[in-house]
């Protein structure tokens, strides 16, 4: 349910690529300040998933064009929440030659100098700064595998 919905079918009436379509509303400052300022207020439009897909590829590959693969960027859900989701997303970047973003870019809650100082994308203790501890405990279990027989008596 894009709010671009009503503008791309205008443009896609006159011109038959999407790119070409997608590019028309850019390149029109006051088609494309229509629907950025509609942004947080509403005015969704309804798409079918078709048309939906068909104006974000026409997006990527205007932008693309227009600016280089480095301008696209990717935002990775948490991994520990969907492996799967993650995996395929940041494939799908890469391929395009795009950056990725972490969640914690997307929710802004990492302390900017942890992974710059530290260079790892957590705020909280890893095995990454251990190298910094002045005392370590360090706790475990030994559990018998299942393959190996255990002595009963």
């Amino acid at each position: 349910m894009p709010r671009s919905s009503s503008l791309y079918r205008a443009a896609k009436a006159t011109h038959k690529d999407p790119v070409d379509a997608w590019a028309s509303i850019q390149d029109d400052p006051e088609a494309r300040r229509s629907y950025q300022r509609a942004r947080g207020k509403g005015g969704l439009v309804r798409a079918s998933w078709a048309e939906a897909k068909e104006i974000v590829a026409a997006a990527h590959v205007h932008a693309i064009k227009r600016h280089g693969p480095d301008r696209v960027f990717g935002f990775s859900p948490i991994p520990a929440m969907s492996m799967a989701s993650h995996a395929a997303g940041s494939r799908f970047i890469s391929l395009l030659g795009g950056s990725m973003l972490s969640f914690y870019d997307w929710y802004c809650d990492l302390p900017v100098a942890s992974p710059q100082v530290f260079g790892d994308q957590t705020d909280v203790p890893e095995s990454a700064d251990w190298y910094n501890a002045s005392y370590l405990i360090m706790w475990g279990r030994t559990c018998p595998s299942p393959a190996l027989p255990t002595r009963t008596s």
